[in-house]
């Protein structure tokens, strides 16, 4: 266990984009709640100490939702590089690594986000994040993630999933419909029209898919 003082916490800010970051040295001397607020204003990471766990509200540059999790205290002092993910596009997004470690992590999540702007052939973020509807509706359901996560791995597997590229390899990203598989390669896609898991359910019955 690391007691590097120079350990790091970073996320990027889903209004402009821009990693935000801070040293994590003070978190362990004292019980009030942290904020890390991104030079936009417009968002900010929230760490609140919860006796052996700390509490993360992290802003999320792919759906706009700000996702909580708890976490042992123990991760603010890993030797290794920590990274969290989006419950639904599953992507990375928020990153604890100490100061040498933390470009490297945050390049990568440039990387990512570049990768998936370009699969949705979008030019900024807001294009790929959710249109503002009401709260009810922001996020889906996580089970319809569970389920199509299972569909697109099992239908991978058995050679039933097709592009024009056919390269792969595929993935499920976050939709207002619900979701869509797509081709990390050419950006391809099949949108699933599911908003509850009994929605996606109905599409365990495909034997192939073609994305487009």
């Amino acid at each position: 266990m690391s007691n590097n003082l120079r350990q790091q916490i970073a996320y990027r800010c889903p209004d402009c984009g821009v990693a935000t970051l801070g040293f994590l040295g003070r978190l362990r001397s004292v019980s009030d709640m942290l904020r890390l607020r991104c030079e936009c204003k417009e968002s900010a990471l929230e760490i609140k100490p919860e006796g052996e766990k700390v509490r993360l509200s992290v802003p999320c540059v792919y759906c706009k939702e700000e996702h909580s999790f708890s976490v042992s205290s123990d991760i603010l002092n890993r030797d290794l590089p920590f990274s969290l993910l989006c419950p639904f596009s599953h992507h990375e997004i928020l990153f604890i690594a100490d100061e040498e470690a933390m470009g490297a992590e945050l390049e990568r999540s440039r990387i990512d986000l570049e990768t998936v702007l370009k699969s949705f052939e979008a030019d900024d973020i807001k294009d790929i994040q959710p249109m503002d509807i009401d709260d009810a509706e922001a996020a889906p359901d996580p089970a319809v993630f569970d389920v199509l996560n299972f569909l697109l791995r099992d239908l991978t597997e058995a050679g039933g999933v097709t592009c024009p590229c056919k390269k792969g390899p595929y993935s499920l990203r976050f939709a207002p419909e619900g979701a869509e598989a797509v081709c990390d390669s050419c950006g391809a896609r099949f949108v699933f029209h599911a908003l509850s898991g009994s929605a996606a359910e109905s599409y365990l019955g495909l034997d192939a898919l073609h994305l487009g």
